[in-house]
């Protein structure tokens, strides 16, 4: 599959041999998570969680696929939009079940390796895209709607936006409501972003910025946790049968909802302090070793 790089940089931590996480995991997880089956729910976020710039290990891959065979629910939850989660669906082995993209604005339903959208959020961007013309006239903005395609301000860099896309004036990108913007400024650091952002009226939209100056705007009230408890219910999982595993702020939401939640090595502190447990960054495997400790529990007990 094609690679992005939507992926954090390389971890600057020693290595962490795999059992030494496994452990760790195990020791976090708390004795009223419902036993491994169709009451467990495991939400994965994508990048910077369960790929690397190279792509998916196999621990990931197997540790998945032992987990569906036991009957979990293993959800993919990710800010990445329909087109992009897709593969990323077909690499870690998940032709059946459920997936929450574009940070909770469309749920999917997996069925023999076909997607069907089961629920979409919209908002009007309009007012948005107004503001950034002004205050970051520099900026390059993307649309995501009911188009096959994202429709852009103009190209990105290299191998950020792995979905098919068109060029479209600020007019066009008004035109209809949609389901996720992204503001993004090339070459500019993250905190120089973050203090423009703050510039903006956006008090009314949900919206995360990730490792660069990228960021992801969506409807009010629109988040991966959100999406997550609706499935939860839908689902009849128990509360007490929640995990989540993520790194980004865009996960922040999620790892408060889980019952059990677990930031990766390579998240910042904000969203650590979301989190019940820290495992290792995903270059040494992390979240594979969260759903090994609970594959084991579930062998012991």
């Amino acid at each position: 599959m094609a690679k992005s790089l939507l992926t954090p940089p390389p971890t600057t931590l020693a290595p962490i041999p795999f059992e030494d996480l496994v452990a760790q995991a195990s020791a976090a997880l708390p004795d009223s998570l419902q036993e491994t089956g169709p009451s467990l729910l495991v939400a994965l976020d994508i990048d910077g969680t369960l790929l690397t710039a190279d792509g998916a290990s196999k621990a990931v891959v197997d540790t998945i696929e032992r987990l569906q065979s036991a009957g979990a629910n293993v959800v993919i939850a990710t800010g990445r939009g329909v087109g992009a989660t897709l593969p990323v669906l077909r690499e870690v082995g998940i032709h059946d079940g459920w997936a929450v993209a574009s940070n909770g604005a469309i749920v999917l339903r997996i069925v023999d390796g076909q997607h069907e959208v089961v629920s979409k959020r919209y908002f009007d961007p309009g007012p948005l895209i107004d503001q950034v013309a002004k205050h970051l006239p520099e900026a390059i903005l993307a649309v995501e709607d009911d188009s096959p395609y994202y429709r852009v301000s103009r190209v990105f860099p290299p191998r950020e936006l792995i979905e098919d896309f068109r060029i479209d004036d600020l007019e066009g990108l008004k035109s209809k409501p949609v389901t996720k913007l992204v503001v993004r400024m090339p070459g500019m650091s993250v905190e120089d972003f973050e203090a423009r952002v703050n510039e903006l009226d956006i008090s009314n939209l949900s919206y995360a910025i990730g490792w660069t100056a990228w960021m992801d705007v969506n409807a009010s009230d629109t988040t991966k946790a959100g999406s997550l408890e609706w499935l939860r219910a839908e689902l009849g999982v128990p509360l007490t049968g929640s995990v989540a595993v993520g790194d980004g702020t865009n996960d922040m939401a999620m790892l408060r909802w889980a019952h059990h939640s677990v930031a990766m090595g390579g998240a910042v502190e904000q969203v650590r302090q979301c989190a019940n447990a820290v495992t290792g960054p995903v270059d040494y495997d992390g979240a594979a070793a969260v759903m090994e400790a609970i594959l084991r529990r579930t062998s012991i007990n």
